[in-house]
């Protein structure tokens, strides 16, 4: 889970975290995940507790799961906890009752892709079968139908055991068996821990944790579980459902936050986060109509932008940065779902810092607009000199 403790050294993340908290009364007293985020530090599948206090920057968003099954985004800035809002929201009617109650404290709160799961729709993996790999740590969901079986090591050499509480049971695998089943004669319970021991010593922990009966269907059951750890079993589907429901974002910031001020000549570190995987295109704008390439003219590996991973500019992949000018400047980024570079003028992707033509420059938006067949997010920021 996500504690104060985390924040040591993530100046952009939890700058502020001594605020005093928001006045709202409690609310929705349950876990969620991270679905979605373009806040450094903030990765899909991050368990957030109603405890825990968010640090959402300015312009930056969080999109929450909730084992309910409803998603929840915030746009920051953002400082609290989601404990502070939850019983009136869990006594009438969830996420969207705490949605409204951030909105009355000015916060840009929303439900995402509807209320909470009703339908027979269950997405997730089948737990009938669970594969343990010995040779990696790991945490498993189980119900009271699976069938855990014990995958062969592979190069087997040695004895293999598996060790609990000061008592051993040796496993061996059939000639030919790529698996065998888990002893009848060693029971698993809600976070029963085992170490798999080859040699005398411990390789690997596996960590069983039963999912609840209770626990609510389609996307409630994906925060579910990673709230119980089982991360090898539920990410990818967390990922498919976010894809689904929770449109890519895009956010910009510098060194000097959203609204940052330069004197001229001074470098401005920029910083960019998408909330899925895409392609990053950004330039330099000017008030007397000129433009400059910023990314990914010059950039190792091209545009291609991980979901959730900083970029830095300059940074490991585009050495060359801005620097202020005499005049206001905007930094502007489209980040598209598909590859679009084909599409693009030379121009804009050749030498960085090389001034585009004046009516390519003019036509930005129409150009991106004009490309089909892929969504594109777009932001800006403004840089003012002084």
């Amino acid at each position: 889970m996500l504690h104060l403790s985390d924040c040591l050294g993530r100046a952009v993340l939890c700058a502020g975290l001594a605020v005093a908290s928001l006045g709202f009364g409690p609310a929705l007293a349950e876990d969620a995940v991270l679905l979605a985020s373009t806040v450094p530090g903030y990765v899909p599948g991050m368990v957030v507790s109603s405890a825990d206090r968010l640090s959402v920057p300015e312009g930056a968003s969080a999109t929450l799961l909730f084992q309910s099954g409803e998603t929840l985004r915030l746009r920051g800035p953002f400082e609290g906890a989601l404990g502070q809002q939850q019983p009136a929201a869990a006594a009438t009617g969830g996420a969207a009752v705490l949605a409204d109650i951030f909105r009355m404290h000015g916060v840009d709160a929303a439900v995402i892709g509807g209320t909470r799961s009703t339908g027979p729709a269950q997405p997730g993996p089948a737990l009938d079968d669970v594969q343990v790999d010995p040779e990696r740590s790991g945490t498993y969901c189980v119900e009271p139908s699976t069938s855990v079986w014990i995958m062969r090591p592979a190069g087997e050499t040695g004895r293999y055991a598996l060790r609990r509480k000061g008592s051993s049971r040796a496993l061996a695998w059939p000639s030919g068996a790529q698996r065998i089943e888990w002893p009848g004669d060693v029971p698993i319970d809600d976070g029963s821990q085992f170490e798999i021991a080859s040699g005398g010593a411990a390789r690997t922990t596996v960590t069983f944790r039963s999912l609840p009966p209770a626990a609510a269907g389609g996307p409630g059951r994906i925060a579910t579980g990673l709230v119980l750890g089982c991360h090898d079993q539920f990410d990818d589907e967390l990922r498919r459902f976010s894809r689904s429901v929770a449109g890519p974002e895009l956010w910009i910031t510098t060194g000097r936050g959203r609204r940052p001020v330069y004197h001229p000549g001074e470098a401005i570190e920029v910083t960019v986060m998408a909330s899925m995987d895409g392609y990053l295109y950004c330039v330099g704008t000017t008030e007397d109509g000129s433009a400059r390439p910023i990314f990914p003219a010059g950039a190792v590996d091209g545009a291609q932008l991980r979901g959730s991973a900083p970029l830095s500019i300059p940074g490991r992949r585009q050495p060359n940065g801005l620097t202020a000018s005499t005049a206001t400047q905007q930094i502007r980024c489209w980040l598209a779902d598909r590859d679009i570079t084909p599409e693009l003028p030379h121009a804009l992707l050749g030498s960085p810092g090389a001034r585009l033509p004046d009516q390519l420059a003019s036509d930005l938006d129409g150009l991106f607009g004009r490309i089909g067949g892929t969504r594109i997010e777009a932001d800006q920021l403004t840089v003012k000199t002084e």
